[in-house]
This record gives structure tokens, C-alpha cells and sequence, in this order.
């Protein structure tokens, strides 16, 4: 499309908007930036009028004063610019598809190759699985709603914390890289809600549970579509076999096409318009041994299959709940192995694994069992999964009452957690904890007899502290950042 001497107006400066109109005008763009839902303060906006020379407005322009809009996936579409734009034919590009033009005319990303993770689940584990695996051949650069890391050898350097996994934050990644003079030969990037188009490799991982997004007017499994709508020509896409979305989706494109299967998962809850053609035999297959009692839950032995034949096998750890990256484990041993990662060191990172803080990891706290399932992808069906696993603990170590916090610690990270979601929850499984601690401003209105409040996870972990025994289990299902 050319970035150079054309008028954007790039709407929605919370999530993203504000790097993405800095870089647009350093290509020499006119640029505006229209804060949509008036959260940002006056001294970044007078930072980005007076130091980058970008328009800033909290109420909508008028659209003949642009040859683009910019704006993300998740807006509103009834929004007035975004109206007019449509009845005027006026052209809009999503978030995406700007950063992906963006750093095509990046020259420092010469020689790079970029992956790209998406999909409701499993995106941070996958993501980060995989630059595990990567690192012990190649340099790694990952950027994940954990932060921005290095990789070498299997051992990562935080060089930047705090970015969400917006796509205008892929722009401050590859910044901060570029500051840091780190020059790498892989980026990883886990993005929400699509994919920018540049990516050499791009992983969905999961389509479901799906969920509505712009005012619930569109599907955000639609908006993910943009991985494999955008793909490059060359490129390869490792698909969830499970999407059918998706694989009908991935027939017209000129990108080379894997599936990678978990038995244990599909996705149940997204279907495809019209005459569905997954196909019979995935690429990549992961098998498990069923465990011979409860107390092999937390760890398991995994077989690989690739288009039929046994790649590997891998006997995973204790400690976490392995169950839960099933998804994770198969998608990133299947890219792994496409990049030319070595079987043998695929197997030491999943046999050497402990899973990611805040994803069914298993701690203690002050001695008392914690199982830390708080992260910013955290779900209530990911909540059930986590108190699933509690009551098995429970009965298997013969542990005592179980005390859960439940919540959000801001509305705004991945959709939040609805309180009426969360009514449901303890109406359905209250009585199986002793105690429930809701962390979040909107949980004060679910009300139920053996309930509580907390601002934050931090005082919620110290209310649970205080109400357990030495027996008792803590389990933290908080949708944060961390």
C-alpha cells in the first residue's frame, strides 16, 4: 500500500494506537490519533503532538480528512468514524495489517525470521516452548504477556517488561531489541486476536471457547483469521486440527499448511460455515499414556507422531498440571522440528519442564500448597480446570479444605472476567471450596455465603494465607498481568 505522504487516522491510543502512530509518522505519514475511549492522559498526548507531531483528538474527526483509518479488531464498528468511513467506502485497515506493513519496510529485519502465536489458548506456553527448543540451536528474541526475553542455550535475559501483546507492541519489542543491539535470528511474537501478515512460520493454537468482540457485533475466532488471511505467499501456517474454521479458511492462501492434533482437545465450540474438509490424518500427533492412578495427574509420558510414524517420546515431570499444555507441547515440538530443531534437544526441554508461573504451576506458600493458575489468559472454564485439579490433589495427597481466589485484577486484560461467569461458577461449584476470596472491583456485586473480597492478587494470596491450615490448598485463578 505505500507508507509515505498519505493521512491516517489511527483510532484507539490504549490498546496499541500510540506506537503505531509514532512509527507512522516517522515513515513521513500525516498522522492523527483519536483516543477513543478517553483513558489516556494529557501528557502523552502532549508528548505525541509536540514531540512527534501527531494530531491528538478524544472526539471523533471528521473522516474526509484521511485517505486511512486505522483501528483495532476489537472496536465498536457502530464507533461514527468507523460508520462514515464504511458508508463513504473509505479504506480501514486493523491494527494487524499496519504493523505488518510497518515492518516490512523495516530494513533491521533483514535476515530474521518471524513466528507468529495466536488462538484463545496455549499461546504464551507455546510461545514460550518453542523458543526454548529454538534457543538451543539458534538466537531467540520472544516476546509474550510474560515480557521480552533473549534466548541462548535454553537460558532467557529479560530485556523489557511490561508490553501487552497487543500488535502495536510488536513495534516496541523490536525498539527495545534494536536499543538493547541484540541482533537475533528468530522473533516470536504472541499476539492477540490475529496475525500481522509477515510471520515465516504462524501458529494457531486453539479457537475456542470463542467469544464476541466490537460490542459483540463479530466473533473473535473470525478476527483470528487474520493469521492465515494475511499469511505471506512462502510462508507456513501450523494449524490446531481441531479449528475447521480455520483449515476452511486456509484453502485459498498461497502458504504452505500443517495440523498438529491433541487427542484430548477440539474445538467443539467453532465450526465452519459450509461443507467442512479436515483432513484425516494430522501432520503432528500427540499421544499419551493414560495415568495408572491419581497421582500421576501432575506428569505423564507423551509420544510424537509425525504423519504417522513416532518421532519421540518424553516422560514429563511432576509439579505442575502437565494436562494443561497438551495443546503447547504438540504445537511447539511440531514447529520446533519444521525449523530444524534436534529431536534430542526437543525432548530435553519438554522432560526438563515445570511449567510457567501462573499456568497450573504447583508452589508453596508460607508451606501451604499453592497451584498458581493466574495469568492474563486465565478463563472461567480454565478456572474450572484448575479447581478440577485442586479436588484431585485433595483426595490423592489427602489435603484438606481448598481456598480459592477468583477474579480479575483490571476489566480490560483480554476481555476480563465476566462477574456473571463467575455467579455461575460459585452457584455451581462453591460448595467444594471452603473459602472463595473475589479479587476485582466488578466481583463485589456476585454475593454468596462463604465469600470475600480483595482489591488485588497480592492481598487476596494474603487473606488465603490467613484463613489456611498447614493442610489446606490455595488455589489462585486471578486474570492478571504478570
Amino acid at each position: 500500500m505505500g507508507l509515505l505522504g498519505k493521512k491516517f487516522a489511527v483510532l484507539d491510543l490504549t490498546h496499541g494506537g500510540i506506537p503505531i502512530a509514532k512509527k507512522l509518522a516517522a515513515l513521513g505519514n500525516d498522522v492523527s490519533g483519536v483516543d477513543v475511549y478517553g483513558t489516556v492522559g494529557p501528557e502523552p498526548l502532549a508528548e505525541l503532538e509536540e514531540k512527534y507531531g501527531i494530531r491528538c483528538s478524544k472526539a471523533p474527526i471528521p473522516i474526509s480528512e484521511f485517505d486511512f483509518l486505522v483501528a483495532p479488531v476489537h472496536l465498536d464498528p457502530a464507533y461514527s468514524m468507523l460508520a462514515e468511513a464504511r458508508a463513504a467506502g473509505k479504506k480501514i485497515i486493523s491494527h494487524h495489517e499496519i504493523v505488518g506493513e510497518i515492518l516490512k519496510e523495516d530494513p533491521g529485519l533483514s535476515g530474521m525470521k518471524i513466528v507468529e502465536v495466536t488462538g484463545v489458548k496455549a499461546k504464551t506456553s507455546t510461545a514460550s516452548l518453542l523458543a526454548d527448543m529454538l534457543s538451543r540451536r539458534f538466537e531467540v528474541v520472544l516476546h509474550t504477556s510474560r515480557g521480552l526475553e533473549a534466548w541462548k542455550d535454553g537460558v532467557p535475559s529479560l530485556i523489557y517488561r511490561g508490553l501487552s501483546i497487543t500488535p502495536g507492541s510488536i513495534l516496541i519489542a523490536v525498539e527495545k531489541i534494536f536499543e538493547a543491539g541484540i541482533r537475533t535470528e528468530f522473533f516470536i511474537f504472541e499476539i492477540s486476536i490475529g496475525g500481522t501478515g509477515t510471520a515465516d512460520l504462524g501458529i494457531l493454537t486453539t479457537l475456542s471457547p470463542d467469544y464476541g468482540i466490537a460490542n459483540n457485533t463479530e466473533l473473535a475466532s473470525d478476527a483470528k483469521l487474520q493469521l492465515i488471511l494475511n499469511a505471506k505467499p512462502g510462508s507456513t501456517l501450523l494449524i490446531n486440527a481441531g479449528a475447521e474454521k480455520a483449515l476452511n479458511a486456509s484453502k485459498e492462501i498461497k502458504a504452505r499448511v500443517l495440523t498438529f492434533k491433541d487427542p484430548f482437545y477440539a474445538d467443539t465450540g467453532v465450526k465452519a460455515s459450509g461443507i467442512s474438509e479436515v483432513p484425516e490424518v494430522p501432520d503432528f500427533v500427540l499421544e499419551t499414556e493414560k495415568p495408572s492412578s491419581p497421582s500421576e495427574i501432575s506428569g505423564f509420558t507423551m509420544h510424537f507422531l509425525c504423519r504417522g510414524e513416532e518421532v519421540f517420546s518424553a516422560s514429563l515431570l511432576p509439579g505442575y498440571n502437565s494436562s494443561a499444555y497438551r495443546t503447547a507441547f504438540v504445537a511447539a515440538s511440531s514447529a520446533a522440528l519444521e525449523l530444524g530443531v534436534k529431536v534430542k534437544d526437543i525432548v530435553s526441554v519438554l522432560e526438563q519442564f515445570r511449567g510457567l508461573s501462573g499456568r497450573m504451576q504447583e508452589k508453596e506458600l508460607n508451606g501451604v500448597a499453592l497451584i498458581d493458575n493466574s495469568n492474563s489468559g486465565m478463563d472461567i472454564l480454565s478456572a474450572e480446570k484448575a479447581l478440577e485439579y485442586a479436588l484431585l490433589k485433595k483426595k490423592d495427597e489427602k489435603k484438606g479444605n481448598i481456598i480459592l481466589i477468583l477474579g480479575e485484577e483490571a476489566s480490560q486484560v483480554c476481555e476480563g472476567l465476566p462477574p456473571a461467569s463467575v455467579r455461575g461458577f460459585i452457584e455451581k461449584f462453591g460448595t467444594k471450596c471452603r473459602h472463595i476470596i473475589l479479587v476485582g472491583e466488578r466481583m463485589q456485586a456476585v454475593a454468596a455465603r462463604n465469600v470475600s473480597y480483595a482489591g488485588s492478587l497480592p492481598e487476596g494470596l494474603s487473606k488465603a494465607l490467613k484463613l489456611a491450615g498447614e493442610e489446606d490448598i490455595i488455589l489462585s485463578s486471578v486474570k492478571c498481568f504478570r
